[in-house]
């Protein structure tokens, strides 16, 4: 399948601390700091995600509620609400291409008990702990460093473009 030009299909801009899922064609536009998004795609079914999470957990011992929109920050809850709306919709794990982007080292975070540590790098790890654990595979990643990137999804494929931001 060959890529469809940005400008030919409806664009729609994804807020930090949002979830998309969708099986409609259409570029999704993220900008990234620390953030990451993470993209999953089922080919066979056309069904598509995209996140765009701020912290790797919820501050605290205490977790938002599952009806919480404020849990779809954190990519401790965000990743497995994605991976088990594509389950409800018959999406067999093994067929979900996923991809991850972001988590430029522009911020450190102060924790009392764990001390400081760049919000980035954790929100990348623990991506990947919960891609691993849930037996997934990242297709694609452009991560780390110390610029944001814009994000552009295309929901029809599953192809993401990004460009570095000065």
């Amino acid at each position: 399948m060959t890529a469809v030009e940005p400008h030919s299909l409806p664009r729609l801009h994804l807020n930090p601390g949002a979830l998309l899922v969708t099986r409609q064609a259409q570029w999704v536009v993220t900008v990234l700091g620390s953030c990451v998004a993470v993209t999953m795609f089922d080919r066979a079914s056309g069904l598509a995600a995209i996140c765009h999470a701020m912290l790797p957990r919820a501050p605290g011992s205490a977790l938002p509620a599952s009806d919480d929109e404020q849990r779809l920050r954190y990519v401790g809850q965000v990743l497995p609400a994605m991976l088990a709306l594509f389950q409800d919709r018959g999406v067999r794990r093994c067929r979900i291409e996923t991809k991850l982007f972001g988590g430029a080292n522009m911020f450190t975070w102060r924790e009392p008990r764990v001390g400081d540590y760049k919000i980035g790098e954790a929100n990348v790890a623990a991506v990947r702990q919960l891609l691993e654990q849930e037996g997934l595979q990242v297709a694609a990643e452009n991560t780390g460093g110390r610029r944001g990137r814009k994000i552009f999804f295309n929901t029809g494929t599953g192809e993401v473009l990004h460009q570095f931001i000065r």
